[in-house]
């Protein structure tokens, strides 16, 4: 009679190994994950503050009466006229230099122009600049750093 042939099965060690190498990428794939919906977020809220700035300057010149896009530094929202508010990721924080007596707001008026200002937005180290031209309401977003 003929001996079988024996099959070689995983020692424990090499099943160890394997498991390892498992967690290590999903550790690396869920830090990736992390990291990328952080910067969908920032993005979003940049969207949105440009966006509901530009609303204001359309709405101001449609309808022929100022509209505002107002700002909550408290508590990390802003509105812009018939919209929504929307916050800001929790960790993001503004700075506001508007024109005096508008308190947190941009004004923008039916000939197209605006109060005029900036924000500064930061999270982390990462920092954003929006600027309001006052001679013609253009709402410009640029990267700091």
């Amino acid at each position: 009679m003929r001996a079988l042939p024996r099959s070689r099965g995983f020692t424990l060690f090499e099943l160890l190994v394997v498991i390892v190498l498992i967690g290590i990428g999903i550790g690396v794939v869920g830090f990736g994950v992390g990291k990328g919906l952080h910067t969908a977020s920032e993005h979003r809220a940049l969207s949105e503050v440009v966006q509901a700035l530009r609303a204001a300057r359309v709405q101001a010149i449609v309808t022929g009466q100022p509209a505002q896009t107002r700002f909550d530094l408290r508590n990390g929202r802003f509105q812009g006229p018939q919209q929504k508010a929307h916050r800001l990721p929790a960790d993001m924080h503004v700075q506001l230099q508007t024109a005096d007596g508008l308190g947190p707001a941009f004004e923008f008026y039916p000939d197209g122009g605006s109060s005029g200002g900036h924000l500064l937005l930061s999270r982390n180290d990462k920092q954003w600049r929006v600027d309001i031209n006052w001679l013609n309401g253009s709402v410009q977003l640029r990267r700091l750093n």
